[in-house]
């Protein structure tokens, strides 16, 4: 049997969900055509390549926030997710951002070398070296016909005159650009007698103007230099990663050289300022030298007073330990001279055989009690077990009555039982204690085994077995059949109730 046919509603719902969720990242590069702009403020083109096209929009919240905006005829980068619109059955690009192809692509690859070169160190600031702050020698790294070249030119032509400068020319642009620039870095740190600082400058340009100081070659070379390097690329607004990898970075050419050594009027505007410097350095020193001293006399002085103090404190403590020795001492000897007096009234032979008399006669005297009392409880126990013996006979025919008044007996006999073995404990010695307690022991344990016995002849314990009690009307209980009579009322008794009836008939079997 074929399946039930769907519903263009459900096929396109089933379409909006495996596209919406299949493909919610995406970066697709392609050329803007049919850009439309309602008063809506939305934006409605076609991203084509050479054989596909596929529709797109810009919501008008994201349309206000792009820093780049699609331009008819150009290729751009679009991110966003697919969407689907049901009532046409057609899916769109909805875009969430916007970038330039060929600007996106070096922006991408920027960050990804940045990243690189970051995780070999070569940005660490560990590794920056500091340049001179009145170099004698400056070299040059820049192309001879840049006009970076002649803005540094006229920035040194304000610095001093013995300053020597060395102008290692290389190409700033372009594929061999980057092996250019490394092989001139090289040069100068190879110099017999090389420059203290190396300036490294370009004039501004565009981002693939200024790629060739992204290059491994160029940052290396940066990195490897053992002479401090100033780079000064571009604008203020432009970054390389030679920037990242020189020891300083200068917005422009002109502040490179500023960074890398003093004006004329600088030097002579710092010294003065030293001439000054020293001289308050000394009034410092001076001022310095008499708070140490006046610090030193008082630490002095503190020291002899907590000394002093500390020597007083000490006296103090001794002479209040020997006092406290001394009245201990007398009280511990007049201590021992009264024990030495009680010890002397007692003679321990004496005392040791009027203890042992003494224990001997308690002895005979326990002994006697508990002759006694073993003999009262073999009669009273005695006593106990013919009651026991009739009163269980008695339980067969009034069971209720006997159960109670065995149960109250029982109480009596553990009562007078615990009291004798009380009375035992406290007139007896340990040794005939532990006997009298076997022996209430034993006889405790002989009246738990007559409980259990009373317990399992009892009505209830009989009626559980599967038996029966009969009742007369008046309560009476039944024992032979000779007491009944036809139509008689009686009451049967079971284990969990009592049921009523009428005596039919009476049979009487002869004993």
């Amino acid at each position: 049997m074929s399946e039930a046919p769907l519903s263009v509603t459900e096929l396109t719902a089933r379409i909006k969900q495996m596209l919406e969720h299949g493909f919610t990242h995406l970066r697709v590069s392609g050329e803007v055509s049919r850009l439309t702009r309602p008063s809506s403020g939305h934006m409605y083109f076609t991203i084509k390549d050479q054989h596909a096209a596929i529709s797109a929009v810009i919501w008008r919240s994201t349309a206000a926030r792009l820093t780049t905006r699609p331009e008819e005829g150009e290729e751009f980068i679009f991110s966003g997710h697919l969407s689907v619109y049901e009532p046409r059955g057609s899916y769109q690009l909805v875009v969430t951002r916007v970038e330039a192809a060929g600007a996106g692509q070096l922006a991408a690859e920027f960050e990804r070398r940045k990243q690189e070169f970051a995780k070999r160190g070569w940005f660490d600031p560990a590794g920056k070296q500091q340049p001179p702050a009145i170099p004698s020698h400056i070299g040059i790294v820049t192309s001879a016909t840049a006009a970076a070249f002649e803005d540094v030119k006229k920035v040194l032509a304000t610095r001093p005159g013995w300053l020597k400068l060395t102008h290692a020319p290389c190409l700033v642009q372009g594929n061999q650009a980057a092996g250019s620039i490394a092989r001139a870095i090289n040069s100068l740190s190879h110099m017999s007698r090389p420059p203290d600082v190396i300036l490294l400058v370009r004039g501004g340009g565009s981002i693939e103007d200024l790629w060739c100081f992204n290059d491994e070659q160029v940052v290396k070379a940066i990195v490897d230099c053992p002479i401090p390097i100033i780079s000064g690329i571009g604008h203020e607004i432009d970054v390389t990663l030679a920037d990242f990898a020189a020891d300083i970075r200068a917005a422009t050419p002109s502040n490179a050289v500023e960074a890398g050594c003093p004006s004329r009027d600088e030097l002579r505007e710092r010294l003065p300022r030293i001439a000054a410097m020293a001289s308050l350095m000394d009034q410092h020193m001076l001022r310095h030298r008499r708070e140490v001293s006046l610090l030193m006399q008082r630490r002095q002085h503190s020291w002899e007073r907590y000394s002093d103090a500390r020597h007083h404190a000490c006296d103090q403590l001794l002479a209040q330990l020997q006092h406290h020795a001394r009245d201990t001492t007398g009280n511990m000897r007049r201590q021992l001279r009264q024990t030495e007096k009680q010890l002397a009234r007692m003679e321990p032979r004496q005392r040791l055989r009027l203890q042992r008399r003494l224990a001997a006669a308690a002895d005979t005297r326990l002994q006697a009690v508990m002759y006694l009392i073993q003999q009262q409880q073999r009669r009273r126990l005695h006593h106990w077990q013919e009651q026991l013996s009739s009163e269980t006979a008695a339980l067969v025919i009034q069971p209720e009555h006997a159960l109670l008044h065995i149960s109250q007996r029982l109480q009596r006999m553990s009562g007078a039982v615990i009291g004798q073995r009380r009375e035992a404990g406290h007139s007896a010695r340990h040794d005939l204690g532990i006997r009298a307690g076997k022996h209430i022991e034993s006889m405790r344990q002989r009246l738990a085994l007559l409980t259990g016995q009373l317990h399992a002849l009892g009505p209830h314990q009989v009626l559980k077995r599967g038996y029966s009690l009969s009742y007369t009307a008046g309560g009476a209980l039944i024992t032979r059949a000779s007491r009944l009579q036809p139509g008689d009322a009686m009451q049967v008794r079971f284990q969990d109730g009592v049921a009523t009836t009428e005596v039919q008939s009476v049979s009487q079997e002869k004993t």
